[in-house]
């Protein structure tokens, strides 16, 4: 028996295994005759994910086929469940900070942190700036974000939070990413050099801050 988490884990690893060949999912309802290991494998993997929230099923499924460029491989539900499946995950996330800014998937995802950060503030009742100044606990709010994924660091680049993050110790900031500045810099020379991300982006949070301001002011 398992449970409805762990038929979302089936699905979602099936469907990425399907996908990455341009081969359609027929997503399975029946569970009956799952093969016990298998079983152990997705109560393994939902602790797992219970445990680290702010992973995404999909990165972490698609990261080895990125990683290895293997899309004619497959990669089984015991490997998801290995060390080496971390280190996949990692250094796919790593390479998702870093890639082209101009590209499609780039401008795709800072969409979807602004989306995230215009959510975020809506509902704790701040404005941007407000945002970036905020902590949870000692550290900056900005920080805990990118280390779960919400944002990125062209998105930080965007907010222009450099002051912020230099008044971080540098062992806080390796601990939340492994190589913080050397990527921090990375980033910032791809972002400042952008000719497209840089104009959207920014047109993006001129949106978002109008919005927040004209939010916070009807709840006045």
């Amino acid at each position: 028996m398992i449970s409805k988490k762990e038929e979302q884990i089936y699905n979602t690893h099936l469907y990425t295994s399907r996908s990455v060949k341009n081969k359609p999912t027929r997503f399975r309802s029946n569970f009956d005759n799952l093969d016990s290991k298998d079983v152990l494998y997705l109560k393994k993997l939902s602790k797992f994910f219970y445990s680290y929230k702010h992973i995404n099923l999909q990165d972490w499924f698609i990261s080895p086929y990125k990683v290895y460029d293997s899309s004619d491989g497959y990669y089984d539900l015991h490997f998801y469940t290995t060390r080496k499946a971390l280190k996949c995950y990692t250094m796919y996330m790593k390479r998702r900070e870093t890639r082209n800014p101009d590209s499609e998937e780039s401008i795709a995802h800072i969409k979807t942190c602004l989306s995230f950060v215009y959510s975020y503030c809506k509902d704790n009742n701040l404005t941007l700036d407000e945002y970036k100044a905020s902590r949870e606990g000692s550290v900056p709010t900005i920080l805990v974000h990118l280390k779960e994924h919400k944002i990125t660091f062209y998105m930080l680049h965007l907010l222009e939070v450099d002051a912020i993050i230099k008044a971080v110790e540098t062992s806080i900031l390796d601990f939340i990413v492994s190589d913080f500045w050397n990527i921090y810099s990375q980033t910032k020379v791809k972002f400042v050099n952008s000719k497209q991300l840089k104009q959207k982006a920014k047109k993006g949070r001129q949106l978002v801050e109008t919005k927040l301001t004209a939010t916070i002011n009807n709840k006045q």
